[in-house]
């Protein structure tokens, strides 16, 4: 594989170095903010326009570089973000190759047909769960307690024993069968 370094690149030193060139220009910048409230002070004071036209040239210069500075702090950091992105997708680059590795060993030994119906079952039970979580959370039943309360009062009223759905008992007398009576009357 082609190599764009001929020595290994160490990420968390590369990282240091972003950082403390931005903290050089950091201090820079705070270095040229105090020359420039000290030349700001000058102009104020200077007699001569020649004077105030020099502090005045100087406090330009020192904005330029300070919004210089700045630009370069600026690509610090995002050089910083662009090193610290490479190093994770090194590692998910690297989380892939161990994946795939697994899933060859697996799947040599679990067909495909297996892995779907086992996602089959999956979803099967997924359902069912889904029913389950359903029916339990559609709440409990809600009963109307003066309802209650009278239905109560009318159970405690009724005798003690009673019966209520009996049917009612045959007061006539059935009449007899010709047929049943002569077999009764002749014994064999």
């Amino acid at each position: 594989m082609f190599r764009c370094w001929k020595r290994e690149v160490d990420l968390k030193k590369a990282i240091k170095d972003m950082r403390q060139v931005e903290e050089v220009l950091q201090s820079m910048v705070s270095k040229y903010e105090r020359i420039r409230r000290e030349t700001m002070q000058k102009l104020k004071q200077a007699d001569k326009k020649s004077r105030k036209l020099l502090h005045l040239k100087k406090i330009k210069t020192l904005d330029f570089h300070i919004n210089q500075c700045e630009l370069k702090i600026a690509t610090c950091v995002h050089k910083q973000y662009s090193l610290e992105q490479l190093e994770i997708t090194r590692l998910q680059i690297n989380a892939i190759k161990a994946s795939t590795s697994v899933f060859r060993s697996f799947s040599k030994y679990n067909p495909i047909h297996k892995l779907e119906d086992l996602q089959d079952t999956m979803e099967e039970l997924t359902d069912d769960l889904t029913d389950v979580t359903n029916l339990l959370s559609s709440g409990t039943v809600e009963f109307d307690d003066d309802a209650l309360e009278q239905e109560l009062l009318q159970m405690e009223q009724e005798p003690e024993g009673a019966i209520e759905d009996m049917p009612q008992v045959p007061t006539h007398k059935p009449r007899a069968d010709p047929v049943s009576a002569r077999m009764r009357a002749c014994p064999v």
